[in-house]
């Protein structure tokens, strides 16, 4: 038996095998625009997307944090929508906090309402108002591949990290704070952050100083 499972392990395909992989390309605040009207224009059947969409942009939570959200992580018990959310990361089991605008409060308030979710649910099935498992990250990619192609983007640029990515490097770019964004991402580390973003414009560290005499 143990011959016969060590076989077995020795054929098991690596988990990249026929995946695409390297950093996911960023959204601009365009393209952000252009595929929240795009599940706008989908009425009822879109609001499950755009509701995890604008959670996914405005919190900057990996795929498993964002998939493992619950109602009660953002509503309180008296049915008032978070501003703010205080969360655990799966991953490194580090403390975050993730703030909401007030057009994603908005459109998960009538998704919660829509889907009838009770405070345990969670918020994103792969049963649109349904089931009782939370979506899986394949889904997820798949469908941030459909909408950048829905808005005529190359799907194989875009993927999970897109949506993480994209307010991150936003931030950064504003203020050159990698700090900020290291503890934003919950990561563990500057250096780890500037290989997260090596993607967005590199700080002026020179200019900040000459800003910044005594």
């Amino acid at each position: 038996m143990a011959k016969k499972k060590k076989r077995a392990k020795a054929k098991r395909a690596p988990w990249n095998k026929g995946r695409e992989v390297g950093q996911r390309a960023p959204l601009s605040i365009s393209e952000v625009t252009r595929i929240k009207k795009l599940l706008v224009k989908r009425g009822d059947a879109g609001l499950r997307d755009l509701a995890m969409f604008s959670t996914a942009i405005d919190t900057m939570l990996r795929a498993q944090d964002l998939l493992e959200l619950t109602v009660k992580d953002v509503r309180k018990r008296n049915g008032v929508m978070r501003n703010t959310l205080e969360l655990t990361t799966i991953k490194f089991g580090q403390g975050v906090q993730c703030v909401l605008s007030k057009a994603t409060m908005r459109v998960l308030a009538k998704w919660i309402k829509q889907s009838a979710k009770k405070p345990n649910g969670y918020l994103f099935t792969s049963r649109l108002g349904g089931g009782l498992r939370p979506m899986s990250s394949r889904q997820l990619n798949r469908l941030v591949k459909s909408w950048a192609e829905a808005i005529r983007l190359d799907p194989s640029r875009y993927g999970i990290e897109s949506l993480r990515r994209t307010r991150s490097i936003y931030i950064l770019n504003k203020t050159e704070n990698m700090e900020a964004v290291r503890i934003m991402l919950g990561l563990a580390d500057i250096r780890t952050t500037a290989r997260y973003l090596r993607d967005s414009k590199p700080v002026n560290a020179l200019a900040i100083n000459r800003a910044h005499t005594l």
